[in-house]
Parts: structure tokens; C-alpha cells; sequence
């Protein structure tokens, strides 16, 4: 199996954004993540795991603007990447990165979104439901979808962030057990 070459040295790291500057060129959007980012809490048994992991320093995060799913998930990988002593989290922007981006494609897809299991539980509960050969149905289906993924992420602490938290945190014990 070849191995994944990612077009990414110190010196172009250095130039991706912090957390904060990210934050603050979002224009419009930024109050939208801001408002996720103070709802994207962690538990202290979460802090408690995240402060132990070792051999974290460099965190790439790809995100765009325009993007729903980097609104939600991107304030909660910050509050993460925070917790682990000594990580640092540069954010690039996907579409400004496109050799980045294609490192990681998702079935020959550029997402940036992180996919949770709650979230793939509503899809199964409407988007799925709705007919592929009718375009008003699966429209509505993609509305629905939105608004119950978008008030699950609503409640503070609730149960799409611990999600997320929780994926986060299998990636990292997998990842970190084998070194």
C-alpha cells in the first residue's frame, strides 16, 4: 500500500489560520459558529482524556464558510484540540487547498463535513425515506433533515456534540495505541 503524502510542511502549516483568525474572516457566518463554539462543552471525564493524549502537535482542520456541517463541528474540534496540551489547530480553506482537499477525498468527494452516528440515525428517518425518482420529496427530505440535525446541535452539550466528542476520541485511542 503506497503511503498518503500530504503536501503540507512546517513552513506551509505555519500559514494556515488559527482558531481565532479563522473566527474572525468568516464575515456573516462567524456568529452562527460563535454561538456553536460556546455550545461545544466538554465533560470533564472529555477534558480529562483529551489533557492525557500524547504526541498531538500539529491538527489540520479544512473547512469553508458556506459549509452547515463546519458551522457545527469545526467550534467542537477547536474546544478539543484545546484541551490537548501542546496541539496546535490550523484551519485552511478547502476550496484555496484543492491539493490538501484531495488527500483526503470521501468516496471522490471533497467533504469537509464530520459525519456523526446521530446524524446518520435522522438521515435514515428522512432522507432515506423519500422517493429518489421525485425531487420535490427529496427536497423536503433535505429540509427535514436540516432542521432536525440543526436542533439536535441547538441543546448545549446535548447529544450530536457527545457524538462528535466520542469520535474524536476513538480515532485518537485507535491512532494512539498502535505507535
Amino acid at each position: 500500500m503506497a503511503q498518503l503524502r500530504i503536501p503540507l510542511d512546517s513552513t506551509r502549516f505555519s500559514k494556515g489560520m488559527s482558531w481565532k483568525e479563522y473566527m474572525a474572516q468568516m464575515g456573516d457566518t462567524q456568529k452562527r459558529t460563535e454561538e456553536n463554539y460556546n455550545k461545544a462543552t466538554l465533560t470533564e471525564d472529555e477534558k480529562k482524556f483529551f489533557a492525557g493524549v500524547k504526541g498531538v502537535k500539529y491538527v489540520l482542520m479544512l473547512a469553508e464558510n458556506w459549509c452547515g456541517d463546519v458551522h457545527r463541528n469545526s467550534p467542537l474540534i477547536a474546544r478539543v484540540i484545546e484541551s490537548i496540551p501542546g496541539a496546535e489547530l490550523r484551519v485552511f480553506l478547502r476550496d484555496q487547498n484543492l491539493d490538501i482537499t484531495d488527500c483526503f477525498l470521501n468516496n471522490g468527494f471533497r467533504s469537509i463535513p464530520v459525519v456523526v452516528a446521530k446524524a446518520a440515525v435522522i438521515r435514515t428517518k428522512t432522507l432515506d425515506q423519500a422517493p429518489k425518482d421525485d425531487k420535490a420529496k427529496q427536497d423536503a427530505a433535505m429540509n427535514e433533515f436540516r432542521s432536525q440535525v440543526n436542533a439536535e446541535y441547538a441543546v448545549p452539550g446535548g447529544p450530536l456534540w457527545r457524538a462528535a466528542v466520542a469520535e474524536v476520541r476513538t480515532l485518537m485511542e485507535t491512532k494512539l495505541a498502535k505507535k
